[in-house]
């Protein structure tokens, strides 16, 4: 029997963050560009105020600039999103969990089964609303700080997130198993 088909994720192929993890990540950078839109909003709205003709050309012009400052933000930020939305894959060996990130400067980091203590699934607000999920890699040692050695994949669907995580406990608690007894697995 196939034991994919039991435990729900296909532990063979790259595995990609879900479509809302996109929606995560602008919703975390989009900030200052919602503050340049409202601030050429106001500069747009106040030139009615002033009585001067050359003042209100100069507003007419500072408004406009700041739209288009505004609009090739939003661009950058977009593609800027897009690089690392698509930049994140997961995938299952069969000695470790690897993830990869980065568009520029790629990073691997590897969780060995064995040293996996506890898989945490984390959910903030912003989380909840998009419906994506942070699963948090607890691994066994201490990092330069004294704080247990963490992987943080973020914007995994809520149902990926467990299966995910169901996943990597079974696979850690089987090579905790054969870690524990060599003489079994050899036999196996």
């Amino acid at each position: 029997m196939n034991t994919e088909a039991v435990r729900g994720i296909d532990t063979k192929k790259k595995h990609f963050l879900g479509r809302r993890a996109f929606a995560l990540f602008l919703f975390k950078r989009i900030k200052f560009s919602l503050f340049l839109f409202g601030l050429t909003a106001i500069v747009w709205y106040s030139e009615r105020w002033i009585r001067d003709p050359y003042s209100g050309l100069w507003m007419d012009y500072g408004a406009k600039l700041l739209l288009l400052f505004g609009l090739a933000y939003l661009a950058l930020i977009f593609f800027r999103t897009y690089l690392e939305y698509h930049s994140y894959t997961y995938t299952f060996t069969e000695e470790a969990f690897v993830m990869t990130y980065g568009y520029i400067i790629r990073n691997e980091i590897a969780a060995l089964y064995h040293q996996i203590q506890n898989v945490n699934i984390k959910r903030a607000v912003s989380d909840r609303l998009i419906g994506v999920s942070q699963l948090v890699i607890v691994m066994a040692g201490l990092d330069r700080e004294g704080h247990h050695t963490q992987i943080v994949l973020p914007g995994v669907g809520k149902t990926k997130a467990k299966l995910v995580q169901k996943e990597l406990l079974v696979r850690a608690h089987e090579q905790a198993g054969s870690q524990s007894n060599p003489a079994q697995a050899r036999v196996s």
